[in-house]
């Protein structure tokens, strides 16, 4: 199947969507109040874990002080946003501003609970890398994780584009692939279909490409990619460029690098959207304009190994990261297209690659 022209109708991808990605998810505790008195809190959200940490340390009690704005923080993932929203309604949202990554935006914002960001209400916007920007403000990208190829130099050699992994030979049953379930396994069937089919959306093509390099492990998560790598059952794996230095600190396994292929990154993105039915709005603007300052991006950076999204943002000299103009070589999908045949790709996946 090749994925056609975005022009399908939209209940028709979002009855797939929904079948292939809401799952059964637990409501969030949040309440869906039906007025909101002026002493409420902001409601946004964050992951748990390190995420968390770092909102609430070193991100929330400056945006307070600052702005006079408190502030209610909601921890869950994509699926758990997605389920609570659909049960409040576009117009009585439990949220104002939602982070996610735009897997799940593109849904919602096909479903109507979003709407674009006024730019004069939000000026740190007109500082952004162009890969951060949506068109007609209809979103924007607050923090990006970009992935390359993460290695063990004393397994492999260095890769230098995804290709390789087809055609380095040390390679072969030493390499690790996301499950598709997880926006990086994806990403990695839109890749393939790209660099070897001229078109991202070759998906039953790609299957078959990646289908050739089995025998090889699949990971759900960031952390268990890494423990493959770090027990030396995986020597090469699409990683963020984060997971060197988290590899490093456990002082455990071979020694690893991190590469840019020559073909481009894809990232983990965190997309901030303002909820059309949100009742503080005006708070919401001044919250995603903190996050994108120079500033707190270079907050960002130090404390969670982002890609800083400002272009005024300062870079420590010791970050390895991705920066500055290799901010381009970031390659960016339309995922309200690749969501249409999700339920395909899920199951041909798990067909091929048992």
């Amino acid at each position: 199947m090749k994925i056609n022209d975005r022009k399908q109708p939209q209940s028709t991808g979002r009855r797939k969507v929904l079948k292939g990605m809401a799952g059964t998810t637990a409501l969030s505790t949040l309440g869906f109040p039906a007025i909101v008195s002026a002493s409420a809190p902001l409601v946004v959200n964050s992951y748990g874990g390190a995420f968390e940490k770092f909102i609430r340390s070193e991100i929330i009690p400056d945006f307070e002080s600052s702005t006079g704005i408190k502030t209610k923080l909601d921890i869950n993932l994509g699926k758990g946003w997605l389920t609570t929203l659909r049960a409040a309604g576009p117009e009585n949202p439990p949220y104002d501003v939602l982070m996610t990554n735009e897997t799940w935006a593109s849904v919602e914002r096909g479903e109507g609970f979003f709407e674009a960001i006024p730019e004069d209400k939000v000026p740190n916007m007109a500082d952004l890398y162009p890969v951060a920007r949506y068109k007609d403000n209809i979103a924007v990208i607050g923090m990006l994780s970009p992935l390359g190829l993460l290695y063990r130099t004393d397994m492999v050699p260095e890769p230098k584009s995804w290709e390789d992994l087809w055609t380095v030979p040390e390679y072969r049953g030493k390499t690790g692939l996301y499950t598709v379930t997880n926006s990086a396994g994806y990403m990695t069937i839109l890749m393939t279909a790209r660099n070897w089919f001229g078109s991202e959306y070759e998906v039953d093509k790609a299957i078959d490409k990646l289908k050739e390099l089995k025998p090889f492990l699949q990971a759900d998560f960031g952390g268990t990619m890494e423990k493959y790598l770090i027990r030396g059952e995986v020597a090469i794996a699409p990683a963020d460029f984060a997971a060197k230095g988290r590899m490093i600190s456990k002082g455990i396994g071979g020694p690893v690098e991190v590469v840019a292929p020559k073909e481009g990154m894809f990232c983990w993105e965190q997309v901030f959207n303002v909820l059309k039915g949100s009742k503080k709005k005006e708070e919401g603007y001044q919250w995603i304009n903190y996050i994108l300052d120079p500033d707190v991006q270079a907050k960002f950076v130090v404390g969670l190994s982002q890609a800083p999204v400002n272009k005024k943002a300062q870079v420590p000299a010791d970050f390895q990261g991705i920066h500055g103009e290799r901010m381009n070589e970031i390659v960016m999908w339309d995922w309200a297209t690749a969501n249409s045949v999700r339920d395909h790709v899920i199951e041909r996946w798990n067909k091929e690659m048992r």
